[in-house]
């Protein structure tokens, strides 16, 4: 069943210094209903400065998942905004030991810069259909909540079946419009022995919450196996300059905005200048809305012993510019015997921006960035 409660609280604002770190924690709050031992939360910034925790279920029925969306999280009157949603059965691995929620952000959580709809995608087989060839994989599947921001609230919830839709990167262009691309279908010919696959490839644009396709342009990509290579076609170089109304420069631009790996390698080129960290390094990056700050997770627990009190989580904040540290929170655990969960963004409240931390599924501490 959906539901939605919006519930006005207040909450008590802190000044204190945690232990085994020099900087302030500005704030906490506590949810007013923390997540449970069978449940998993994750923290997001929303483009209009709200933060959004996602809360989903270790073990099945994992098909229901909570959101929670915080208004003025850092004034002494938060608004929580809650809204379960099904995104159908499914088998997702949850990985606790870190954040765990890159993936949500960038690929389950679809959030529209102007801050009209939020888009909740969870699709199923969409790799192996992406990876495989011809007639190796099961058709992919998608399920889509679509979400109106302005009064958080379903507007509908929608199977799709169609290739591009269910396995294609989607999102947000830079100019708002709700773009999906990707592979439609994958033709295989064998001559004299000689394999050739010929993807079809397509940008559309879709209406919300109708979700009508246009067709931004169409291409194809011929790979020609015993050669290991793939050969661009005229329609894939014209492709490029359709792109420009939405926002992109060219196909590498909207591979680098839509799909996981594409972001990576667009996060790696503004984190240039941070240094490598050691010993064990850090994961989990998150740039700050203004492209000012990085900030990492650094999780120490493996080269600690479990029962050692020195054990903590790490989160480290570097400026972009020159590669600077400026923060490192070094967080104890929440009791002697459990490993702490904690999931964090870079988030905005006015002109300052802060380091968010939803400890436990359950409360929220803020650290100013200096």
């Amino acid at each position: 069943m959906l539901e939605r409660r919006t519930l006005f609280l207040v909450v008590a604002f802190f000044l204190t210094v945690c232990p085994g770190q020099g900087n302030a924690r500005s704030f906490t709050y506590r949810l007013h209903k923390p997540q449970n031992n069978q449940e998993f939360s994750t923290l997001h910034s929303m483009p209009d400065g709200a933060l959004l925790v996602v809360t989903k279920q270790r073990e099945q029925p994992k098909q229901i998942w909570k959101l929670r969306r915080i208004a003025d999280w850092a004034t002494s009157q938060p608004r929580e905004d809650e809204l379960d949603v099904d995104v159908g059965p499914n088998d997702e691995p949850i990985d606790s030991n870190f954040q765990g929620d890159r993936v949500d952000r960038n690929d389950q959580l679809l959030m529209d810069p102007a801050a009209n709809y939020l888009v909740v995608r969870l699709s199923q087989n969409a790799d192996k259909w992406n990876e495989a060839l011809p007639g190796e994989s099961a058709k992919p599947l998608s399920v889509l909540n679509i979400i109106d921001l302005h009064g958080f609230k379903l507007l509908s919830r929608v199977v799709v079946t169609d290739p591009l839709l269910a396995a294609g990167d989607m999102g947000f262009s830079p100019s708002g419009a709700f773009v999906v691309s990707g592979l439609q279908e994958y033709k295989r010919e064998t001559i004299d022995g000689n394999v050739t696959l010929t993807g079809q490839y397509a940008v559309e644009t879709l209406t919300l919450p109708g979700l009508k396709p246009e067709t931004v342009c169409t291409y194809t990509i011929i790979n020609k196996l015993w050669l290991a290579e793939s050969a661009s076609t005229p329609e894939e170089k014209a492709c490029g300059p359709k792109l420009a109304p939405l926002g992109f420069s060219s196909l590498d631009d909207l591979h680098n905005n839509l799909n996981p790996f594409g972001r990576m390698t667009r996060i790696a080129a503004y984190s240039r200048r941070v240094p490598p960290q050691s010993p064990w390094g850090c994961t989990c990056p998150d740039l700050s809305g203004d492209l000012r700050y990085e900030l990492l997770d650094c999780d120490q627990s493996h080269v600690m012993f479990e029962l050692d009190p020195s054990y903590y989580r790490g989160f480290r904040v570097f400026k972009l510019a020159n590669g600077t540290q400026i923060m490192d929170l070094k967080l104890p655990r929440s009791n002697m015997w459990g490993r702490p969960q904690f999931s964090g963004v870079l988030a905005t409240s006015g002109e300052v921006t802060y380091v968010v931390l939803l400890r436990d599924g359950a409360e929220l501490e803020g650290y100013r960035v200096p």
